[in-house]
């Protein structure tokens, strides 16, 4: 479970995908011929020793390009000596590492998913432990501001720095009492003995910027007394945190995180699986408020149930209203049900990003968002697991009103069938940047999704599609086998692709096509 989470917490709104980039890592990657700068980079950070030898040699800006080929090959020693000897005062790990976060790769295979996450939990592990190892070895470096933001970082490398903060915390206490002391025997008639701090952190401030993710009650408590005193003058390490991501902790305790946190550098609020209730809402949304920075906000999964409470409702627009660079939004799994207009209408900005899964979508709530300011800027749309049988014209209107800004649209699980989908083909034209569609988990036979990917292939920018098989992939009768059902399920693949190149023809790449299983429907209601 906690692993499932733990993927989970980079597939949403608080971390935006670099839609038009090629893959970052793995061997989806398309790396470009190296130069010689990074091939002679490459070659130093392989032994730790060469690494120390080449750092007192080379000049020192190229200490640059050796550090980011130390974090692109995971080189942790070559990594510990380029830190201890680092000639600014800050390092941006953005800067040194290419955006993992990249393609619509995350969008539909775990694997690549999990491996930019694993890939990210090595950049901020190493950099966090390295750093204050050799503060407290006292090592020659001038490094004093680290900035790990935009990646993620383990919960158990938050509580190392958090208790590293309230330590800096109590030894410069000590310390000013130490000085304190020896201050005051210098006055009295009896010689005395001046004591003296052997503090294992140096006296100028360290600032660690980072994104934190929080679901255990030691880290949180940890974690929020080490914010509490980063804001003091006098402490001389201090957390700042650009994304929070509190999850399975409650109100009271998110509440508390909340205030610590400063308002000025919150960029992100993942608050997933909290089992926030719509009195709990109103209890914390006077802290969203004030963060006016704030660009990406997740309730996903909560029991904020906005149909049956208009004053939760009202409170909920105001507090939207009320972030101005407030782009992308996640209320996915919160009922919703007619109150869509209500909640997004006041907002002055449109937004890029809103995903509603499992909202209980209606028709009013599709027909509001095709006519409304929003329709215009969208970039993601996920309204995944809602009953859109009905909704066939508004989802069309949706689509006109959307095709200028469009680039992924998911719809995954909604109850769509045949009959609507090929009423909703001819609208398909009008999403001229859509990149991703995503119709997987509805009943369609062979023909719909034949005719569906020859629309779809002609569209300018499209590149990748994941469907559900056909229908008539698992009809089944006495004498058939599973090798039969995936014996049809791989010629049904190649029918789609044969049809998508005979559209696409040779000027552009070739469509990929990702096919699930019907997972979610009862395999013995399908009909042929």
């Amino acid at each position: 479970m906690q692993t499932t989470l733990w993927y989970d917490n980079y597939q949403g709104a608080v971390y935006p995908l670099d839609l038009h980039a090629a893959p970052a890592i793995g061997r989806f990657n398309r790396k470009p011929t190296p130069s010689l700068l990074e091939i002679c980079s490459k070659f130093i950070v392989r032994d730790s020793n060469l690494t120390l030898y080449a750092v007192h040699c080379v000049p020192k800006d190229l200490r640059v390009c050796l550090m980011k080929e130390a974090l692109k090959e995971n080189k942790d020693r070559a990594i510990e000596v380029l830190i201890s000897s680092w000639h600014m005062e800050s390092l941006v790990l953005r800067d040194l590492t290419p955006n993992i976060f990249t393609s619509l790769q995350p969008l539909h295979d775990t694997y690549y998913l999990s491996d930019i996450v694993r890939q990210g939990l090595r950049y901020t592990t190493c950099l966090a432990h390295t750093f204050l190892e050799c503060v407290k070895k006292k090592m020659p470096t001038e490094l004093r501001f680290l900035d790990m933001s935009g990646y993620p970082t383990a919960e158990v490398i938050l509580y190392y720095l958090a208790t590293h903060c309230m330590l800096a915390h109590n030894e410069a206490r000590q310390t000013a009492m130490v000085n304190m002391y020896n201050t005051a025997i210098k006055y009295l008639p009896t010689s005395r003995t001046s004591m003296h701090a052997d503090n294992s952190l140096p006296e100028s401030v360290l600032v660690i910027k980072l994104d934190a993710f929080v679901t255990s009650d030691q880290t949180h408590a940890e974690l929020c007394k080490a914010l509490k005193v980063s804001g003091f003058p006098e402490s001389k390490l201090r957390l700042c945190i650009e994304k929070l991501d509190a999850t399975c902790l409650g109100e009271p305790k998110i509440t508390i995180l909340l205030k610590q946190i400063d308002k000025r550098t919150l960029k992100g609020i993942r608050l997933k699986y909290n089992s926030l209730t719509c009195d709990e809402f109103v209890k914390m949304e006077p802290e969203l408020r004030t963060f006016q920075n704030l660009t990406a906000l997740d309730l996903s999964c909560n029991t904020i149930h906005l149909y049956q409470n208009d004053t939760v409702c009202e409170r909920m627009s105001e507090t939207l209203a009320s972030l101005p660079q407030l782009t992308r939004i996640d209320l996915s799994n919160n009922r919703i049900k007619n109150r869509l207009r209500h909640i997004l209408q006041n907002m002055n900005q449109s937004l890029r990003y809103l995903r509603l899964s499992g909202c209980g979508l209606t028709n009013l709530d599709l027909t509001y968002l095709a006519h409304s300011h929003h329709a215009s800027g969208l970039q993601e749309l996920d309204i995944s697991e809602n009953t859109l049988s009905g909704c066939a014209r508004s989802l069309g209107q949706l689509f006109s009103s959307a095709g200028s800004s469009l680039c992924v649209f998911e719809a995954e699980d909604t109850k769509l069938n045949d009959e609507v989908w090929l009423m909703l083909t001819h609208y398909l034209l009008n999403l001229k940047k859509l990149l991703y569609m995503n119709i997987a988990e509805n009943n369609f036979g062979a023909i719909t999704l034949k005719n569906f990917l020859q629309v779809f292939a002609s569209l300018p920018e499209v590149t990748t599609v994941r469907i559900p098989y056909c229908r008539e992939c698992y009809h089944l009768d006495e004498t058939t086998t599973d090798d039969q059902i995936s014996m049809r399920k791989m010629q049904f693949i190649v029918d789609l692709h044969g049809a998508a190149d005979q559209v696409r023809g040779q000027q552009k790449d070739r469509l990929k096509i990702v096919a699930n299983d019907l997972s979610r429907i009862d395999m013995e209601h399908i009909s042929i």
